[in-house]
């Protein structure tokens, strides 16, 4: 979605995110059916500075039970069992951690080192590099002709058979294809936009947002913090609408899922909630009030559309009500992180994940068992070269195509962009969806 992202190949991203995370500690009155584990983790905190082991063990339990494993948790759980001198208890953990394919600290693998043994910790790293072996075989489909466009966000629109992609920095939103790559449908700056995050195609309507950002075409720090749904018609270009948040504060619209009914999804990175628009409707209202989450970033309906998944950059997924807002985590195993997931797509009863939050970046098919409210295995559809500096995807038909090579990871804290030619050139890659 929106740059609103940890992880340490993404400055800007990072910094937001800190920002998100505190807007959403601001924000605790608004919050809905998940704040218990907030709760928890600010006791948690309390503990810590207390130098309570033993409420800080209760606390982060409560955590886990709320949200599951992260690689945080998996942390914070090995540290404990290493200062127990808990062998078993840090092999569990730190083995965890290994199989999410997070790297190890470095003064945990020492500690573990000397109470198990250097063979015991060569196979956690041994473990560890399984999990980030190079996955998949993506081919590309064709490449992007700007460099510093700061790709985005991709839809297939198969009436014209062609691809959309938007620019972050540059603006606008852009048809591509392997013998057409750049003719702009979105012109840059048109209705009073700035940079173009996310992009999606309903019948004859274009739908995407725009942002005010450092980075973005056409900001001014009198912009910051506005954002906006913006309605297009996909065959002549004009506006036909524009919606922003009902709330005040700072917004990043960043992601959107357009449902078959037309009703229009929006998550919001740094405000923290998630809007809809009503078929008909001429205003967003709020499905999940701001504050609820972290940074949420692209959602995804189930095929009956009653649930919203919405992934959480710093925490996972949650299956969001359509009808209530109420909000359930997806349970998964210890082994698998579900943090760190920008892009998210349903396709039959499986979720497929753009995880750049994870290092080495990576696609993941999760499929899900029958209530759709748990992982029961995972697939890494793409890991390695060919998936580096990953944004978001799109299906169409038994391929999956994605965007690489964004360039996020060459924008700075204040905007700008590093000097030089990137490691890699933007491009469209596809991997076949395995059934």
């Amino acid at each position: 979605m929106t740059p609103f992202r940890r992880g340490s190949a993404r400055p800007l991203r990072t910094a937001l995110a800190v920002f998100a995370a505190m807007t959403c500690a601001l924000s605790g009155a608004l919050a809905q059916s998940d704040s218990t584990w907030r709760d928890h983790e600010r006791a948690l905190q309390d503990a810590r500075k207390a130098v309570d082991t033993v409420a800080y063990r209760a606390q982060l339990d409560a955590v886990y039970r709320a949200i599951g494993a992260t690689p945080r948790i998996a942390n914070r759980f090995a540290a404990l069992a290493l200062a127990a001198h808990d062998s078993a208890g840090a092999a569990r953990w730190l083995g965890a951690i290994a199989a999410m394919g997070a790297e190890l600290d470095t003064s945990l693998a020492s500690r573990y080192r000397t109470l198990a043994g250097a063979r015991a910790l060569d196979s956690l790293r041994a473990l560890g590099a399984r999990a980030v072996a190079d996955a998949g075989s993506p081919q590309l489909s064709f490449g992007l002709p700007d460099v510093d466009m700061i790709s985005e966000d991709i839809a297939y629109d198969f009436r014209s058979a062609r691809f959309l992609v938007s620019s972050v920095r540059h603006g606008g939103i852009y048809a591509a294809s392997a013998s057409s790559r750049g003719r702009a449908i979105v012109k840059s700056g048109a209705d009073g936009s700035w940079g173009m995050f996310a992009v999606g195609v309903a019948r004859d309507v274009l739908w995407t947002t725009t942002a005010a950002l450092p980075l973005a075409a056409h900001y001014t720090p009198a912009d910051s913090g506005r954002s906006a749904l913006m309605k297009y018609d996909l065959r002549t270009g004009r506006l036909r609408g524009r919606y922003v948040a009902p709330d005040s504060g700072a917004h990043v619209l960043g992601d959107l899922v357009v449902g078959r009914n037309g009703a229009v999804f929006v998550s919001d990175g740094v405000g923290g909630g998630v809007y809809v628009l009503a078929p008909g409707s001429g205003s967003l209202r709020a499905l999940v009030q701001p504050g609820v989450f972290y940074s949420p970033q692209t959602p995804a309906l189930s095929r009956d559309h009653a649930t919203l998944f919405v992934p959480d950059y710093a925490v996972g997924i949650a299956a969001v009500s359509v009808a209530t807002g109420r909000i359930a985590w997806i349970t998964h195993s210890d082994s698998l992180a579900l943090t760190g997931i920008d892009g998210m797509y349903r396709v039959g009863h499986d979720l497929i994940v753009v995880q750049n939050g994870m290092e080495p970046n990576r696609i993941m098919r999760l499929t899900l068992d029958a209530s759709m409210r748990h992982v029961v295995h995972a697939t890494a559809l793409a890991r390695g070269p060919s998936a580096r500096s990953l944004t978001h995807a799109t299906v169409a038909g038994s391929w999956l195509y994605f965007l690489t090579g964004s360039g996020w990871e060459r924008v700075g804290d204040d905007g700008a962009m590093t000097a030089g030619t990137p490691a890699d050139a933007p491009a469209v890659m596809r991997v076949r969806l395995m059934p």
